[in-house]
């Protein structure tokens, strides 16, 4: 029983140091996303948080990876991502695109 437990344990610590070790923030200004280039792993999911430190609603976007999530005024979410291929994918903020978009580069 106390090896089960143990067995049981060190799965638990390995997983959340793995799931601890794939996630990144994105914190969007009024001078855009900071930062503005997110290098992640390739082949492995991932989570971004990003969070709105404007006073306005911001979508974060990127048509490439096909996803779209509100965040509202000071607020923050979370996207998950499946495992990428290497390469650069870009994200915007769609209400304000020419000032607030940077890319995720996954190596």
């Amino acid at each position: 029983m106390r090896t089960l437990l143990a067995s049981a344990l060190m799965v638990f610590a390995v997983s959340s140091y793995a799931a601890a070790a794939d996630s990144f923030t994105l914190n969007l200004t009024d001078k855009g996303f900071e930062p503005a280039s997110l290098e992640v792993p390739a082949g492995k999911p991932f989570k971004v948080t990003v969070n709105n430190q404007t006073k306005k609603t911001a979508e974060f976007e990127s048509k490439q990876l096909h996803k779209e999530k509100v965040v509202a005024a000071g607020k923050s979410v979370s996207v998950s991502f499946a495992a990428l291929k290497a390469g650069t994918y870009n994200f915007v903020d769609e209400y304000n695109e020419d000032k607030a978009k940077g890319t995720i580069v996954a190596k």
